[in-house]
């Protein structure tokens, strides 16, 4: 499985995210869901490391992205894939 790259900037995270989503589709069409589920975390856990180095993210500062919103929204991003996560954990159990 591709991790994030690490380079901690914005357009590396979206590129990043895009990639691991699309295997997490690709993986739960051929009813890999354990495996699709491992990729949603990686998104999650990226999400995680960039916030950790968000504040020097010179896309961030050159856009001029509120850093407040950006960091809400992403949030918002962890806790509905975070979701998808328990909800295929529920299916797969019962």
């Amino acid at each position: 499985m591709h991790e994030t790259n690490g380079t901690g900037d914005l357009l590396s995270l979206i590129g990043s995210s895009i990639e691991q989503l699309q295997q997490c589709i690709q993986l739960f069409e051929k009813d890999d869901a354990a495996a699709g589920v491992q990729h949603l975390n990686a998104v999650i856990h990226g999400i995680s490391t960039y916030l950790a180095q968000l504040d020097g993210d010179p896309i961030v500062q050159l856009a001029g992205v509120d850093p407040a919103n950006l960091t809400e929204s992403l949030h918002h991003v962890q806790n509905d894939l975070s979701s998808v996560v328990q909800q295929v954990g529920h299916s797969a159990s019962g």
